[in-house]
């Protein structure tokens, strides 16, 4: 081969490989919040091509429908992590219908459900286990990490305990501890809702928070007398948005850019909760999975950031929200019920 052309395919190769690696470098974290009426679902894929899947909501093929077209719209043939926060009813009741469609290789949980829940529920739980038995299982603590390629994923609470050290960057005092009111400790605020697993997760600069059902006295002591969790740019609203989660010391202390509720049109939504997210030093805009019928319109966002306006059940459009996040903190935020989308550029 003459010396000319062996340059021309040197030149060529290497923009080959510069072009490959930009595109590497630039693929994003995708989040698709999946509308399961009030449940949870929250599935993310990593520029990698790996998935973790927060929650299936409510037992049935619905909501596992509604999972796996996101699944395959993300173009998964399997989930690798599914992390079930707690085991309520509208969080692990999906799992068998969605194993069926969607293979589950690694199941993430915070171990046993408690003596109360599992008297009331066991044949749920008892459901989950026999389709937990044909994977991994990881039963995780605060400080522990799931193996997401290119992602940060650490585990802030676990089976009523949290964090013993604050995250990196993390750990100023909180002032906003000093107004803070603790909730009478009904059992709402306890059992599993309170043993919530709760993930910071993180990609280059861009952060993201999920707390599961974690309860209103659980999440101040994240924050206070020290922040240990710093600050995010993206908020999934705990609980649906009920007021029995969400202190002010907490969503404020995290200074989210923006927030994503995952509320259904007759539950979640709380306008106490509404008003604390809207309020937030810095936040630009509030997304909702459904318009809160309860709370009126002075307690719900504009329309076109609302994915399922006044739909219910098995006839429910299921439109989802998706993130996409890029290393440097940017990221675009879309509408799958009218398409619109917003960029948000990194944090300044």
């Amino acid at each position: 081969m003459d010396k000319g052309r062996r340059a021309v395919l040197v030149v060529g190769l290497v923009l080959a490989l510069t072009s490959q690696a930009t595109t590497q470098r630039e693929r994003s974290l995708d989040i698709y919040y999946v509308d399961v009426e009030g449940g949870a679902a929250t599935l993310f894929v990593s520029p990698s091509g790996e998935s973790l899947l927060v929650d299936t909501g409510h037992p049935g093929t619905i909501d596992a429908e509604r999972i796996a077209t996101a699944a395959k719209l993300a173009g998964l043939k399997h989930i690798d992590y599914l992390v079930t926060s707690h085991h309520h009813l509208d969080h692990v009741g999906g799992v068998p219908e969605l194993n069926a469609r969607l293979a589950i290789r690694n199941f993430v949980d915070h171990g046993l459900p408690t003596a109360q829940e599992l008297k009331d529920n066991e044949a749920l739980y008892q459901a989950y286990l026999k389709v937990r038995a044909g994977g991994r299982h990881i039963s995780v603590k605060p400080g522990d990490k799931i193996p997401i390629g290119q992602l940060d994923v650490q585990v802030v609470t676990s089976g009523g305990e949290r964090l013993g050290a604050p995250l990196a960057g993390a750990g100023a005092p909180n002032p906003l501890c000093r107004d803070f009111a603790a909730k009478p400790e009904t059992p709402l605020m306890g059992g599993e809702n309170g043993r919530s697993v709760g993930l910071v997760i993180g990609y280059g600069s861009f952060r993201t928070i999920v707390l599961g059902d974690l309860t209103w006295n659980k999440e101040h002591d994240l924050v206070c007398p020290n922040n240990l969790l710093g600050s995010v740019d993206l908020y999934l609203t705990t609980h649906h948005g009920l007021n029995i989660s969400g202190p002010k010391a907490l969503v404020h202390a995290l200074r989210p850019r923006v927030a994503v509720m995952n509320n259904g049109p007759t539950k979640g939504g709380a306008p106490e909760a509404w008003r604390i997210v809207r309020d937030s030093p810095g936040l630009e805009d509030f997304w909702q999975g459904h318009y809160s019928v309860k709370a009126g319109r002075d307690h719900n966002a504009p329309e076109q950031f609302i994915a399922n306006l006044d739909e219910t059940g098995a006839t429910c459009a299921a439109h989802w929200i998706k993130v996409s996040a890029r290393p440097d903190g940017s990221f675009v935020v879309t509408n799958g019920r009218n398409g619109f989308s917003k960029t948000y550029k990194p944090r300044t």
